[in-house]
């Protein structure tokens, strides 16, 4: 499944240290992982709020800069 990285919704979920998503994409609580590149891949913990587009994960400015990931970048 390709979706694309998005800014964290909220100051408090970016503190969470969890990957964002919409509740019509994944469960709160769930992990996946994120393939960047065929050899950088990483491990999220997903949390749900509804202003996430279906479709995209959002990340912490932190979380972005570690994994190198861009806003609207496509990810795996």
């Amino acid at each position: 499944m390709t979706m694309q990285a998005a800014r964290c919704p909220t100051d408090e979920l970016s503190l969470s240290n969890c990957a964002v998503v919409n509740e019509k994409d994944f469960q709160s609580g769930q992990h996946v992982m994120v393939r960047t590149s065929p050899n950088h891949k990483y491990i999220f913990t997903l949390r749900t709020h509804p202003s996430v587009v279906p479709g995209c994960i959002a990340f912490s400015l932190p979380q972005r800069k570690w994994a190198g990931l861009s806003i609207g970048q496509d990810i795996e």
